[in-house]
């Protein structure tokens, strides 16, 4: 097995084993504008048994300002603190799952997008990203309801450029260090 796919991908003799436990899922996207629909996909991997590392689906206190903030978030943190956090939680999942609603995922999200790719982290998408320049494989394209019925049989937790033989898919795969 080469070296990106230790980092990215579970080895066969694995994927019974995690298709036995419950999955550990991030939910991520525009929280100002899509807040709604990422409650929704929480509440679907929650009632399949999932556990949720990002958000926790607390209220948000204020969505007119950028940077999004909970309820529950300490109040004199700063935003920087905040995100490391929350990537903090993220890192923490199986795979992230990516709120695109006509494909926006918008700045801070970019961000975690670029970070969970150099680290060869599996994604999923609700719809394939308009505002990220990005391949996105149509098997990474799922609602909750078909991840979490595919978290048995048919789901691979595997980074999105993992298998492909495209030359952006190659090109990512060397860039993983």
């Amino acid at each position: 097995m080469q070296a990106h796919e230790q980092n990215c991908c579970l080895r066969k003799e694995e994927h019974a084993e995690v298709a036995q436990q419950a999955l550990k899922v991030a939910v991520i996207g525009s929280f100002r504008q899509h807040y709604d629909a990422v409650l929704s996909a929480i509440e679907t991997f929650r009632a399949a048994g999932w556990s949720v590392t990002s958000p926790d689906g607390s209220s948000v206190l204020d969505p007119a300002v950028e940077f999004v903030r909970f309820d529950t978030d300490e109040p004199d943190w700063t935003d920087a603190e905040i995100q490391s956090i929350t990537l903090e939680r993220i890192f923490s999942a199986d795979l992230t799952y990516v709120i695109a609603p006509s494909g926006y995922v918008g700045r801070t999200t970019c961000y975690e997008i670029g970070r969970l790719i150099q680290s060869g982290r599996p994604i999923y998408f609700s719809e394939k990203p308009e505002d990220l320049p990005i391949r996105v494989p149509d098997r990474f394209v799922a609602t909750p309801e078909q991840l979490v019925g595919n978290s048995g049989a048919r789901m691979t937790l595997e980074s999105i450029h993992a298998m492909d033989d495209d030359l952006s898919s190659r090109t990512e795969r060397g860039l993983i260090r």
